[in-house]
């Protein structure tokens, strides 16, 4: 269920909050390495946009509905979803639900509500948008999250779904998760107006917020699944923030930027809420280092395990591509397997 903060539980819902930031990082960084290893293939860091992350799924409940994107390991890591779901995902492994057929960084948890990542950018929204009407046609008081990158929005997909679900009044959350880069194209060489201000022409309500400040978005954020909830409908988000790491692990930023944040620095997601949380009385260096030294060692620990999961049999190219095997597919499989 959402974590409503109040006084009583505020210190715990936000070290959570804090922990699960702190795990992506460790996440991110282990894998990275482990692909200029060789011993993954591909991978898109989450490094500089935890925060906006974090403050998202601080405002929603369990049923809620989440279309994300491909850097949403922190989302996943809040909502609940094993380090091994993800994993096993990325190695393409036999564990893996998508049983090895998508690229690396294009999860599913379907026990956990996140539906399966689709590579084109902006194709998750009109999917949300078609989610939200049928669960309204349930009856069922359920949102729906879309996230996406600042370049999604100069994408058709985009306008339809925006268009769509301001229309039908749907309880749609459009999370732009802007971090400065559509993989080497900046923001403002992509669009003449602020993102958040895109929503007043669909007449829905559009919130610009500090994506590197997981409070501010979560508030935000509650505010967003209020007004769905509420049948006041949608919203767009435009959470700003910072990609510190590249796009992927197939490019090089140097080639096009030169402005970086550093890990560590005072613009980092990680550093700003553990200075407001010290302030709060709720952490210390204490408490700091034992969080990241355990999330060090079940970061490594997770993928020595996995890492070890052969890869799927060929047999399963068959599983699922129909309700029932037809004949067709039988035959196929005879002659290969």
């Amino acid at each position: 269920m959402t974590e409503m903060v109040n006084e009583q539980n505020e210190k715990d819902v936000f070290v959570r909050a804090y922990t699960a930031m702190v795990l992506s990082r460790t996440f991110d960084k282990k894998i990275v390495m482990a692909q200029r290893q060789g011993r993954i293939g591909f991978y898109t860091p989450s490094i500089g946009q935890e925060a906006t992350q974090v403050g998202l799924s601080m405002a929603l409940d369990h049923d809620d509905v989440i279309f994300q994107y491909y850097r949403d390991v922190a989302l996943m890591i809040h909502r609940g979803v094993p380090i091994e779901v993800i994993l096993d995902q990325i190695m393409g492994n036999a564990e893996d639900e998508s049983k090895g057929r998508q690229m690396p960084s294009h999860y599913t948890a379907k026990k956990y509500n996140f539906m399966s990542v689709q590579s084109p950018v902006a194709t998750n929204l009109p999917l949300a948008v078609g989610a939200a009407y049928a669960l309204r046609y349930q009856k069922k008081n359920t949102v729906v999250v879309a996230t996406f990158g600042d370049g999604s929005t100069s994408t058709p997909d985009f306008h339809a779904a925006m268009n769509l679900a301001a229309v039908f009044n749907l309880p749609v959350i459009f999370l732009c998760e802007n971090n400065g880069w559509a993989i080497s194209l900046p923001t403002e060489k992509q669009t003449k107006v602020e993102i958040s201000e895109k929503a007043a022409a669909y007449g829905m309500k559009g919130v610009k917020v500090d994506g590197n400040n997981f409070i501010e978005t979560y508030r935000a954020t509650m505010e967003a699944v209020e007004r769905a909830r509420s049948g006041k409908g949608p919203t767009l988000i435009d959470a700003i923030s910072f990609r510190m790491g590249a796009h992927s692990t197939s490019d090089d930023p140097s080639k096009y930027r030169s402005q970086t944040v550093e890990e560590g620095s005072e613009k980092d997601p990680i550093t700003i809420a553990e200075e407001q949380l010290k302030s709060l009385g709720y952490l210390n260096d204490s408490l700091i280092a034992k969080i990241k030294e355990e999330s060090t060692k079940m970061v490594n620990d997770k993928f020595d395990i996995q890492e070890k999961i052969p890869a799927p049999e060929p047999g399963t190219m068959f599983d699922d591509v129909y309700a029932e095997k037809n004949w067709i597919i039988k035959e196929e499989e005879d002659d290969i397997l």
